[in-house]
């Protein structure tokens, strides 16, 4: 089974009748274990659902699906596959199958049948398929969620998750705190967008999805809600945690926070952020305290170790005549130091040439690259 499987994926869907070929004998082996683990193994990627789906519709060797559906021998992945077959009335009988005893790992195929262009097929899916969202959301909310949302783009998927979004409103908590935990990235955007709306989501959590989330996406979005609801409710030790936090999505959304309560101090502390978005914020803050971000930066250069974003910062808001300040960086012994000043003054229009044509022999790559770059400006300006 295991074969079959990375055979199909690394066919790209081209050899998926080799993974065909095997769920039919695991299902003829009748081994609950195996035949559960092979549902497992095929609906965890919605994608390959689909692909067998597609595959299935088109292949006339799947005749004998349909005579075994009919009769005693077919078990519950024979009936899987059948809910794909190319005659409707054999859709329609394997998905009345499914729903007569109904399993969570077999609701990937009821839902892509869904989406099915036969009206009588589509109608017995729908129905089956919102009675078990609605009546036992615990144990099916969170497999429908990882393939509805996957099928969202497919014609007539939409009724399947406006469904989707009607069952997760009226479920518990817990059960969103499932969909929270689904490898599935999509999943936990949706669980956290519906308990955002729902309005039972603790400005904790919030906080945790944001510093610990490992999708950006989510990190965002959890940062911007919680961000709103500390403002709202003047947590300003939540915006300064949040403002701590290594993700720059999170931290620009906290900085701005701190800015709509009035606290320019801090954020004009951090001219040299790492962040370009961030840096611009800080010069905002600094400006309105009545600091000049420019001769800060000027100052900030011309110390032994600059800092990367004191360097990219005067390239942001410096003159071209303060290239000078950046040509002692050219030798500096760290490379990346090297590269950033480079950099800089491409940005500022104010390229040493022959200084930065001797770096295209510097033993980095990085500074390499960024000399090329700089001379290469150089060039088409000349040109023009």
């Amino acid at each position: 089974m295991a074969e079959a499987l990375q055979e199909t994926l690394e066919s790209r869907g081209h050899r998926v009748g080799v993974l065909v070929d095997a769920l039919m004998r695991v299902d003829k082996s009748g081994d609950a274990a195996e035949i559960k683990a092979a549902f497992e193994t095929i609906t965890e990627t919605p994608a390959l659902v689909t692909t067998l789906d597609v595959y299935c519709r088109s292949q006339r060797a799947l005749v004998d699906v349909g005579l075994r559906l009919t009769g005693r021998g077919a078990g519950p992945l024979t009936t899987a596959i059948a809910a794909s077959h190319g005659n409707g009335r054999v859709r329609e009988f394997a998905i009345t199958k499914m729903l007569a005893s109904p399993r969570p790992e077999m609701l990937p195929f009821l839902l892509v049948r869904m989406t099915d262009w036969a009206s009588p097929v589509r109608d017995v899916a729908r129905m089956g398929v919102v009675r078990l969202l609605h009546d036992d959301p615990a144990t099916y909310l969170r497999p429908a969620a990882e393939t509805m949302l996957h099928l969202r783009r497919r014609r007539r998927g939409g009724f399947g998750v406006q469904q989707l979004y009607a069952a997760a409103y009226d479920a518990p908590v817990a059960v969103l705190d499932q969909l929270m935990r689904s490898v599935t990235s999509a999943v936990p955007r949706f669980a956290f967008e519906v308990r955002t709306r729902r309005g039972d989501l603790k400005l904790d959590e919030m906080v945790r999805v944001a510093l610990a989330n490992s999708d950006k996406s989510l990190r965002a979005r959890a940062g911007e809600a919680a961000t709103r609801e500390a403002v709202w409710t003047g947590r300003v030790d939540i915006l300064r945690k949040l403002a701590t936090c290594r993700h720059g999505e999170v931290r620009i959304s906290a900085l701005t926070g701190l800015a709509r309560l009035g606290h320019w101090n801090e954020i004009a502390g951090l001219l040299d952020d790492r962040s370009t978005l961030i840096r611009a914020l800080a010069r905002d803050a600094a400006r309105r305290t009545g600091v000049d971000a420019v001769d800060w930066y000027r100052s900030a250069v011309s110390v032994a170790n600059p800092s990367l974003g004191a360097i990219a910062g005067l390239a942001e808001s410096g003159r071209q005549e303060d290239g000078r300040l950046l040509y002692p960086l050219l030798s500096h012994p760290a490379a990346r130091v090297r590269a950033q000043a480079v950099g800089a003054l491409r940005i500022l229009d104010a390229v040493p040439v022959d200084s930065v044509r001797s770096m295209l022999e510097d033993p980095s790559r990085r500074v390499v690259r960024a000399a090329l770059k700089a001379l290469g400006k150089q060039a088409r300006r000349t040109q023009a």
